[in-house]
């Protein structure tokens, strides 16, 4: 069904893009490559590379509306089944005819495909967003939005759910080169009833079971101050809390990054600062450092067994080692880019290169998720 809906989007969009191609269409490539100590953050994948290819169209469609398609593939070496592709698409709308007020909406459609080994990720799904800004004076405004997003499982039912996202925004400019960021949200996260057929012959019933919702609350916190012509300075601060005791989702451990183990499985603090040096207008420098402090709500950890790579089972069942998990993670990044303006190409007119490399230490009281992993990365963009 949701396929269905995507594949009528993208016909519109198709004749969308069409409409505006003769006036503007926008492309963005972009190709990665990079290898890390555990790229997929975990003990179970060690020493692993990968591929990466973004594509980006984009067309102007009117004054007040634009579609979109990005498409990615992710090729991870030498272990091929956690390779994944990825689609977008969508049409944007912004209306600027009320005063101060300006108002945004837009659709988008997405579907997301892993291989066979891993084919129970495989999801689609809808979204929808709208948001309003009031402008008191330049470089002062509020912002009021709601995000909504409806993710299906095909393989996995039971993982299939709708997000709904209120939040308000408020930022200010100041004359010291400096600005103000206070970002508050809540989220709904909606699971599809589950039925379950029990018994046999008159005797065969049907039973609807509905999943309880989790509540989300965020606080963000951004600070920036520029430093002169060249330097300027980011600080971030993050709180996030569950409004439920208990998070109800699936408990699926394949020792790598879980989709049913979101946002909305765990609480915590965390901070990030980013210093940046702009040596020219066509080259910078990145330095940033980030702390986040996960608890985990009802996510067990298992007995793991390091020799044989797998989880302990007895009496068919994983060993509950009788806690949840908790991470710690530090994260450092140094990042180098430069551009260059192509000026006798119509379908190219900057070409950028980005070299980065990180150390990421994340503490962690299942086994499996403690670790300290370096990562190199270079990437190529092109942009029309």
């Amino acid at each position: 069904m949701i396929l269905n809906k995507i594949i009528k989007l993208l016909g519109l969009l198709s004749i969308s893009l069409n409409i505006g191609l003769a006036e503007d269409l926008f492309v963005e490539l972009n190709t990665t490559t990079g290898m890390a100590d555990y790229l997929l953050g975990s003990k179970l994948v060690e020493n692993a590379s990968y591929g990466s290819s973004t594509l980006g169209l984009s067309s102007i469609i009117s004054d007040n509306a634009r579609g979109y398609l990005d498409l990615s593939h992710t090729q991870i070496y030498p272990q091929a089944e956690y390779s994944s592709s990825q689609i977008e698409l969508g049409l944007q709308f912004r209306y600027l005819e009320i005063d101060d007020n300006q108002l945004f909406y837009g659709f988008h459609g997405f579907a997301n495909r892993y291989q066979d080994s891993y084919s129970y990720y495989n999801n689609s799904g809808l979204g929808f967003y709208g948001k309003w800004k009031h402008y008191f004076q330049a470089g002062h405004l509020t912002t009021f939005g709601y995000d909504f997003e409806s993710k299906r499982f095909a393989e996995v039912e039971e993982a299939s759910n709708s997000v709904h996202e209120v939040f308000a925004a408020y930022n200010q400019s100041f004359q010291t080169k400096s600005s103000l960021q206070l970002r508050s949200s809540i989220s709904l996260q909606d699971f599809l009833p589950q039925t379950s057929i029990s018994g046999q012959g008159r005797n065969l019933f049907t039973t609807v079971n509905d999943i309880p919702s989790n509540y989300l609350t965020t606080t963000e916190l951004r600070l920036s101050q520029s430093l002169g012509s060249k330097f300027g300075f980011t600080l971030w601060l993050e709180n996030q809390t569950l409004l439920n005791d208990d998070a109800d989702s699936l408990v699926l451990q394949d020792g790598i990054e879980n989709p049913f183990t979101d946002r909305f499985r765990w609480e915590g603090s965390s901070s990030a600062m980013r210093l940046m040096y702009r040596h020219s207008p066509q080259s910078s420098f990145q330095v940033s450092h980030s702390y986040l402090k996960k608890s985990y709500i009802d996510v067990p950890v298992y007995q793991f067994d390091f020799d044989a790579m797998d989880y302990v089972i007895e009496d068919e069942e994983l060993v509950h080692l009788g806690y949840d998990r908790q991470d710690e993670r530090n994260h450092f990044q140094f990042r180098w880019n430069k551009y260059w303006a192509i000026n006798n190409l119509d379908w190219m007119s900057e070409v950028e290169l980005v070299l980065t490399t990180g150390l990421t230490q994340n503490k962690s009281n299942d086994m499996l998720y403690d670790y300290e992993s370096m990562s190199y990365s270079i990437s190529i963009n092109l942009n029309n």
